[in-house]
């Protein structure tokens, strides 16, 4: 249900997110393009029924190419 939440979100989907869910606790771990990926990634995964908790510890945000 989060993975397919994920990817159908205009604003995430695409991005190179796994997850890992266990008991409403969702683990999001990947790498996304801006920092404002992560906050909507997690925004779609709380709005989800059951989610009690989501942890983006191991989400990372792309470097920029110098």
């Amino acid at each position: 249900m989060v993975r397919s939440a994920l990817a159908q979100d205009k604003r995430i989907g695409g991005q190179a997110i796994a997850v890992r869910v266990a008991n409403g606790e969702v683990l999001l771990k990947g790498v996304v393009d801006t920092p404002e990926m992560v906050e909507l990634a997690v925004m779609v995964t709380r709005g989800i029924p059951g989610v009690r908790y989501v942890s983006v510890d191991e989400l990372r945000v792309k470097e920029a190419s110098q």
